[in-house]
């Protein structure tokens, strides 16, 4: 697994080639790379930048993907009126012929000018993450990269890499809600967990948000007074990990805030929640 990890940052530019084949070394905290954060090959189209910005992209929602020899990735992104961007990608690697499998998630913010993207990049990949500045040239039939050329796609075909397997996506978890209350969590000096009592009002939601590094488990424990509450968690990259549940071991993919809803499944909940990372 360690050999695989090493393979997939060398892919992405993070780390040299030679390197990932000799040292299986794994750093033990999450470093921002300079590199670029998808991957060091380009489809058979050369992914230059424009030199001057062309005409902006309306506002909207734009979908893209990229099927290369070894990547095969998916992007969605949100141009604003005030042409602020937000997106999200999921991308796979394999290669056969060296041995390994890995994928990435990430998450894009930025702004256009003309067909110019000025992009914010949080990358997830194995149990890393890395925060990396690009600029992208966009418009609705493509976006390129300095890594890649991805083309239009429509978006309900690029879906399905975002949802469970009961297709759904993070935001759906709290779409329905009537009100949302957020709190970040802190374990107390020493301890590994804490206890939270509180109550929630149907149709509402509670969400926890707790910090926590990629390869740790979170052992979650939901009772109420009635039966009547249960909780989801979502990685910081967007994934659902469980749904519904009461009582949970999650084994937990990336670093960053998770989050931890809590929700009614009928009536008012008066609910005692306990969160522990051993």
């Amino acid at each position: 697994m360690l050999l695989r990890k090493f393979l997939a940052l060398a892919i992405l530019g993070v780390i040299p080639m030679a390197i990932a084949c000799t040292n299986q070394s794994r750093p033990t905290t999450p470093e921002a790379s300079s590199s670029p954060a998808i991957s060091s090959e380009t489809s058979s189209t050369d992914a230059g930048l424009p030199s001057a910005p062309g005409e902006a992209i309306a506002p909207g929602r734009y979908c893209y993907r990229a099927d290369l020899p070894t990547q095969t990735a998916v992007l969605r992104l949100t141009v604003a009126a005030d042409q602020t961007v937000t997106g999200d990608s999921r991308a796979t690697i394999s290669d056969e012929a060296q041995g390994y499998y890995s994928s990435y998630a990430q998450k894009i913010s930025g702004s256009v000018a003309g067909d110019q993207l000025v992009a914010q990049i949080r990358t997830w990949i194995e149990y890393d993450v890395q925060d990396t500045d690009e600029t992208w040239s966009i418009t609705p039939g493509k976006v390129v990269t300095p890594q890649m050329e991805l083309t239009t796609a429509e978006c309900e075909e690029v879906r399905s890499r975002f949802t469970n397997e009961d297709g759904l996506e993070a935001i759906d978890l709290l779409d329905s809600a009537t009100a949302v209350h957020t709190e970040q969590v802190q374990f107390e000096a020493g301890r590994n967990g804490t206890v939270i009592n509180h109550a929630v009002i149907r149709g509402e939601r509670d969400v926890y948000l707790l910090n926590a590094q990629g390869g740790q488990q979170m052992e979650i424990a939901l009772t109420s007074t009635e039966q009547n509450a249960a909780f989801d968690v979502v990685s910081p990259s967007g994934e659902i990990l469980t749904t519904e549940a009461q009582s949970e071991t999650v084994s937990l993919p990336h670093t960053g805030d998770y989050q931890v809803i809590v929700g009614s499944t009928r009536g008012n909940a008066t609910y005692e929640l306990q969160i522990t990372i051993p």
